[in-house]
C-alpha cells in the first residue's frame, strides 16, 4: 500500500528540497530537507534526449548567453555541465541518484514536467522502473500538470500514487457528473490560493487527498494544518516543521508558542 494512499497527519514537504539553503533540485538542497526531518521532498523531473529522468525545473539550461532545452541533451552531456547559481556551481542530478542516495529514508513528490517533446509513455516507464528498482514505489507520489502523462503513469504502474497539479480552478470528478478530462489520480495539488472549504469538500467526496503548494506564510501554514490537508509543500520546511510542532523560531532565536 502506498504511503500516499493512507490516512495521516499533515506532512511537510520540502519544495525542491530546501531552496533557501542550497540550489533547488540539487542533492545539497535535498540533503538540507532530509536534515530537517521533512516528511517528504518534492522535485521537478525532466526528460533528456536519451530518455533519462533528471532533476531540473526550467525547460532550458542557461549557459552564458545560450538557452538550450534540457530535452536536447543526453544524460552524459548534462553530466559534464557545471552550472553557476547564487549558491555556487552545481550539477544536475538524475532521479536514479536521488533514489539511490535516500532510499526509504524519505518520501518523494516526483513532479514530471510536460511540454513539447515529452515522450509520456517512456517517462512513465522510466519513473516506475527506478521506483521499483530502489524499493520506493510506495514512497512516491508522482505529480504533473499533464493529464495525459498521468494516464500513462497509471497504466505503467498502478501501484504508484499520482496527483494532478493545477494553478486555476478545475472541475473535480463527482458521482453525479462525468469528468472525462480529469485523469485517474489519488490526489490533487492545487496552488495554495485555490484551497477553500468548497474545494476540500469536493476533494473529500471524490476520494482525493489535497496537497497545496507552495506555502511559505506562517499564518497560511497554520490555516492549512488546521484544515487537515494531506501535505503542505514549502520553500522553508524547517520553519513549517517548527510551526507544526507548536513553536515558531523567530529571527531573535527565541521559540514562542504558535498561534492557534
Amino acid at each position: 500500500m502506498s504511503d500516499w494512499r493512507t490516512s495521516h497527519a499533515t506532512w511537510i514537504v520540502g519544495h525542491r528540497g530546501a531552496p533557501r539553503r542550497a540550489r533547488e533540485n540539487t542533492i545539497d538542497s535535498l540533503d538540507f530537507a532530509e536534515s530537517f526531518h521533512a516528511d517528504a521532498v518534492e522535485f521537478d523531473v525532466r526528460q533528456t534526449r536519451d530518455g533519462e529522468a533528471v532533476l531540473f525545473h526550467d525547460e532550458d539550461v542557461v549557459l552564458g548567453t545560450q538557452r538550450i532545452p534540457v530535452r536536447s541533451f543526453t544524460w552524459r552531456e548534462l553530466e559534464r555541465l557545471s552550472i553557476p547559481s547564487e549558491f555556487g556551481d552545481y550539477r544536475i542530478p538524475r532521479l536514479e541518484q536521488v533514489f539511490h542516495r535516500y532510499g526509504r529514508v524519505l518520501r518523494y513528490v516526483v513532479e514530471v514536467k510536460g511540454g513539447a517533446g515529452l515522450q509520456q509513455g517512456t517517462m512513465a516507464r522510466r519513473v516506475a522502473k527506478l521506483a521499483e528498482a530502489f524499493g520506493v514505489a510506495d514512497r512516491c507520489l508522482v505529480a504533473s500538470f499533464d493529464a495525459e502523462f498521468l494516464k500513462r503513469m497509471r497504466e505503467a504502474a498502478p501501484a504508484i500514487a499520482t496527483s494532478f497539479l493545477f494553478d486555476h480552478p478545475v472541475a473535480l470528478p463527482s458521482p453525479a457528473q462525468a469528468t472525462p478530462l480529469f485523469p485517474p489520480v489519488d490526489a490533487i495539488g492545487p496552488k495554495r490560493d485555490l484551497v477553500a472549504p468548497a474545494l476540500l469538500a469536493q476533494a473529500a467526496a471524490a476520494g482525493l487527498s489535497v496537497h497545496p503548494w507552495t506555502v511559505d506564510d506562517a499564518a497560511e501554514i497554520r490555516s492549512l494544518l488546521a484544515a487537515g490537508v494531506a501535505s503542505i509543500t514549502t520553500n522553508a520546511p524547517d520553519v513549517a516543521l517548527d510551526i507544526r510542532a507548536g513553536t515558531d523560531v523567530h529571527e531573535t532565536g527565541l521559540a514562542v508558542p504558535a498561534a492557534g
